[in-house]
């Protein structure tokens, strides 16, 4: 990630891209460029959300 995205700009930004995955008329190469695009954007947000989640615990046992 260039600069640092809140999840719900990761998350729209990955929306984005799923939808020109599924254009059928989407270019071969441009198809490899979005998918690896995509497959940062879901590594991201699961940090963000396993984060989140870990905060979250910690907040409740104290």
């Amino acid at each position: 990630m260039d600069k640092k995205l809140t999840y719900e700009e990761a998350l729209a930004q990955l929306e984005k891209l799923v939808e020109q995955i599924e254009d059928p008329d989407k270019k071969l190469n441009a198809l490899s460029d979005d998918l690896k695009k995509a497959m940062e954007l879901i590594k991201y947000c699961k940090n963000c959300l396993k984060k989140t989640e870990e905060d979250l615990s910690k907040i409740v046992e104290d």
